[in-house]
């Protein structure tokens, strides 16, 4: 039976980035050579007894065995309607289990626990042991999620995420003080994690619940960072849905007036602004911004900053990005084509979903900068990308073009991808 080619890749990138040979996976696995190499290049379908000996080898928290899953495992005895069924895999091996998706949701946001499978959920975590190596555990795991996502829809992603999260509230409900706090931020980063995810799927409840649960698990696990940062990823989301830059600003403005936020919290906050900005139009109100947020950034780092947002150092490609965004947005680019247009080969090579983000802005600079064939081709090869792999950010981007593609919706391809953009309203 075909596999899935996108999952495939992401195994052989998981595979050749730890060095490992396919004789050499082969052999710990148990299998044939030629079964990882058909898994990889998605001509095989994945069984979950490879997928459990592939977490094993990658120490991958258990993540490429949530990804075969099954609504719900053949034969069992479904409590709830499937819709509402979310399976969430045991640490340690243990066994799968069906939990109400509306219960954990409502469980997670004011702590009020109830129904028959979220009881006999925390009953069977009260044998799990406490400590780091658990806590490893779910690093890996948060590590393989972030790799997938790359490449794969976050539909895919979602429900492996929260099942998670399931159990990381329950562990740190049985914990007390540092192990407690350390359990909290870890389940504050999965949850941040998933606002990003349900942001890219479209979907603006599950977004903004997430970001929420982000600062709500933060501020109990003494991290004001990730608080802080839940008002940018705010910021984000009034961007990627409503295009709504004087929202955007008077957001991310508070992050100012935030007690606890770092400076680099401060100075992704500060690129909110010269985003917002720059959607009104305002450009020397975005050009002090983007130089504010520059600043802010430059300064060495605190405990805990690293994994909030934007991972890269900052450098001048950095500020190289920013800037270009606030001169799309601002309908500029002749100088944004020859800076993006390069940058394709390499961010398909190392993330499909950055890719296709970029090749989306690429898109609105031709159409700034009056080459409407140029601009139609790459948004088409945009929307190919985003059918495959899901951006809401990449969609948003094109979707800001539209008025200026309208001047030539007589042209044959400027046409078409005003319809197939229609479509996706």
């Amino acid at each position: 039976m075909p596999g899935n080619a996108e999952l495939g890749a992401v195994l052989r990138d998981l595979r050749t980035t730890r060095r490992l040979t396919l004789a050499a996976v082969a052999r710990q696995a148990g299998c044939a050579e030629s079964l990882i190499s058909y898994v990889e290049s998605g001509r095989r379908q994945l069984h979950p007894w490879l997928a459990s000996a592939l977490d094993r080898i990658y120490q991958t928290g258990g993540v490429v065995a949530a990804l075969t899953r099954s609504p719900a495992p053949p034969g069992a005895r479904v409590l709830v309607p499937l819709s509402d069924t979310l399976v969430v895999d045991l640490p340690e091996g243990g066994a799968a289990m069906p939990l109400s998706r509306r219960d954990l949701l409502v469980s997670l946001s004011v702590g009020i626990g109830g129904g028959h499978l979220l009881s006999q959920f925390d009953q069977a975590l009260g044998e799990v042991a406490l400590g780091d190596d658990n806590l490893s555990n779910f690093e890996d795991a948060y590590a393989a999620f972030q790799s997938f996502a790359r490449t794969m829809p976050p539909q895919h992603l979602i429900d492996g995420m929260i099942g998670k999260v399931a159990v990381l509230d329950a562990l740190r409900r049985r914990s007390s003080g540092h192990q407690r706090h350390a359990y909290g931020r870890m389940q504050a980063r999965y949850a941040e994690s998933l606002s990003w995810l349900s942001e890219e799927s479209g979907d603006l409840t599950a977004a903004t619940y997430w970001i929420d649960r982000a600062s709500q698990w933060g501020y109990t696990a003494n991290w004001p960072e990730m608080s802080a940062y839940a008002i940018v990823r705010r910021s984000m989301v009034a961007i990627s849905f409503a295009s709504d830059g004087h929202r955007a600003v008077d957001i991310a403005s508070d992050v100012f007036d935030t007690n606890g936020a770092s400076p680099r919290i401060q100075g992704l906050a500060a690129k909110q602004m010269a985003f917002g900005y720059a959607l009104t139009g305002d450009k020397d109100a975005s050009a002090r911004a983007l130089d504010r947020a520059m600043h802010l950034l430059a300064k060495p780092m605190r405990e805990g900053d690293a994994i909030l947002g934007q991972r890269s150092v900052v450098s001048e490609d950095l500020f190289t990005i920013f800037s270009t965004t606030c001169d799309i947005y601002l309908g500029r680019g002749q100088r944004v084509v020859p800076i993006l247009e390069p940058r394709l080969t390499r961010l398909s090579q190392s993330s499909a979903r950055t890719a296709t983000i970029t090749r989306a802005k690429l898109a609105r600079a031709y159409a700034n900068v009056g080459q409407p064939h140029e601009a139609a081709h790459i948004a088409h090869a945009a929307l190919d990308d985003i059918a495959s792999i899901g951006s809401q950010s990449a969609l948003s981007e094109l979707r800001r073009a539209l008025p200026v593609l309208r001047r030539w919706q007589g042209l044959g391809d400027v046409g078409a991808v005003i319809q197939r953009l229609g479509a996706t309203a």
